[in-house]
């Protein structure tokens, strides 16, 4: 690659990094504030439901999409017929998948003991056919880093789903259905505006001389999706068969509020680093940089957050949930510390994959599949938190293990990781105890808990100015790049700002 084309990628890559993150952090507010609202009109039991058609949906998805779609971000050379190869055999895929949700439902109904979720398991399954179809146009627009088409079809799609079909037709006691309708029409109309927005063509193709390689990378990807998948639900799937929906909905609650901030995060981490990666195979000392300068991101931008939730998860449900929800407090502890480990682990797939490595990533995954299993059929019998516990310790397990091989692979000495994370955690530490402080100091002026978590994110907020005011270093060597390229792109008066509150850091940046 030329050192124009060089400077271009990365050019390419910070901005598609900054309107992934924008988008994300946008489409982020605006789910979490849709899940209180929806938490708090439709209750435990009926979210626990849905819970339920979510586990088989999230499953069924990997098989209405084997992985060839997203072999489109891996191709070095692509062109129309791998796109017309790609996309008829996706509406095959999705028809048989939807036919087989369809014909299945009454017996997964079974497997839950739940028969109230054969109905919505039924009316779910068109959703594998949308989600097969749109996987072309998506996986188009993260190879082309095209983040902002993305996060504004997105966002779009989320609003008019859960905004303004979802939240009415559940204060006009829909229920449980509320939800199904969200996500239907969140699944059209995202398919509608993907789609827009590349435009590629529509005429089937049944054959091609590439199907051989696009399969064999398309069954990689699906067998190490089916094991991240099994890893990642198998703890609800495993209650949802155990306890009653109320329990199942406490538990799916809880990790959704701290999960979907982690899920949307990984989704555009992972493909801008997947795409930069496979166009800088032969450049491994930027894929090095990139690595430690996404591990410090999301030490330092994600993981004081995190901890914050964990400290206060109790003020945090009852301010966010109401008294109904109490219980998900024990669960969303130790769920919330999981998630900064959780996306250290996300961001190792792009570098074994990149490196001719995505079968062992999967060959991994099998022992500590049978484990995760085995530890929450036995942590279920005891109690929600013990899961919760539970889940912890396997997440810290999986990522220790591939940071080391993607360390390994990429040349990174533990003094490199440790240097990237130093300041992410001493953030974590100063924020996880400004909000346990504010949370019992304000308990007796703020008994209403709305309030005082207010009050524990306005003292957080501001131990976080402090911190980046005035302790120089927090910011890792790898990040001030980045740091600096995204201040360019902000309006003026927002970019005084930023560079106030953040003196230590570029000062600091500028002595090394």
């Amino acid at each position: 690659m030329t050192a124009g084309g060089q400077a271009s990628l990365g050019s390419r890559s910070i901005t598609a990094f900054l309107w992934g993150g924008g988008g994300a952090f946008l489409r982020l507010f605006l789910q979490m504030a849709t899940q209180v609202v929806l938490a708090r009109v439709l209750g435990p039991e009926q979210y626990g439901l849905f819970a339920m058609g979510v586990i088989v949906m999230s499953f069924s998805a990997f098989f209405s999409d084997i992985g060839l779609a997203y072999g489109l971000i891996q191709r070095q050379q692509l062109d129309s017929t791998h796109i017309r190869f790609v996309f008829t055999w996706q509406l095959l895929l999705g028809l048989a998948v939807a036919g087989a949700l369809a014909s299945l439902s009454g017996v997964l109904a079974e497997f839950f003991r739940e028969p109230r979720v054969a109905p919505l398991i039924l009316a779910l399954a068109p959703l594998a056919f949308l989600q097969a179809a749109s996987a072309v146009s998506l996986n188009l627009l993260k190879r082309e880093l095209d983040f902002k088409s993305l996060q504004i079809a997105q966002t779009i799609a989320y609003f008019a789903g859960y905004v303004c079909l979802g939240i009415p037709l559940a204060l006009a006691g829909a229920g449980v259905w509320a939800l199904v309708v969200a996500w239907g029409m969140q699944s059209l109309l995202s398919l509608a505006l993907m789609y827009r927005a590349t435009r590629h063509p529509l005429k089937l193709l049944f054959q091609h001389d590439d199907a051989r390689s696009m399969g064999h990378f398309g069954g990689t990807v699906l067998l190490t999706n089916l094991s991240n998948w099994f890893i990642g639900n198998i703890d609800r799937a495993v209650l949802a068969r155990t306890l009653p929906s109320a329990s199942v909905g406490l538990y799916a609650n809880a990790y959704n509020l701290v999960n979907t901030p982690s899920s949307t995060l990984l989704g555009f981490m992972q493909p801008v680093m997947y795409s930069a990666c496979a166009k800088m195979q032969d450049d491994p000392l930027r894929i090095r940089k990139t690595y430690l300068m996404l591990m410090a991101g999301i030490a330092l931008g994600i993981m004081p957050v995190f901890v914050a939730m964990a400290t206060v998860a109790d003020t945090l449900v009852l301010g966010l949930y109401g008294p109904r929800w109490a219980e998900a407090a024990v669960v969303l502890r130790p769920i919330a510390l999981a998630m900064p480990i959780a996306l250290l682990w996300g961001i190792t797939t792009p570098v074994l994959w990149n490196s001719g490595r995505a079968t062992l990533e999967f060959k991994l995954q099998l022992p500590l599949a049978a484990l995760w299993l085995l530890a929450a059929v036995l942590a279920v019998q005891y109690s929600l938190a013990a899961l919760a516990w539970t889940v912890l310790g396997l997440f810290l397990l999986r990522t220790l293990l591939f940071t080391t091989i993607a360390a390994r692979v990429l040349g990174v000495g533990l003094a490199d990781c440790a240097l990237a994370l130093r300041g992410g955690m001493a953030l974590s530490a100063l924020t996880g105890l400004a909000a346990w402080a504010a949370d019992h100091l304000l308990a007796a002026w703020l008994p209403d808990a709305p309030a005082r978590l207010a009050g524990v994110i306005v003292l957080c907020g501001l131990t976080v100015v402090l911190a980046f005011r005035w302790l120089p270093g927090l910011v890792a060597a790898s990040l001030t790049g980045l740091l600096e390229s995204g201040l360019g792109r902000l309006p003026a008066r927002m970019a005084g700002v930023v560079r106030w509150a953040m003196s230590a850091q570029l000062r600091g940046a500028r002595a090394q």
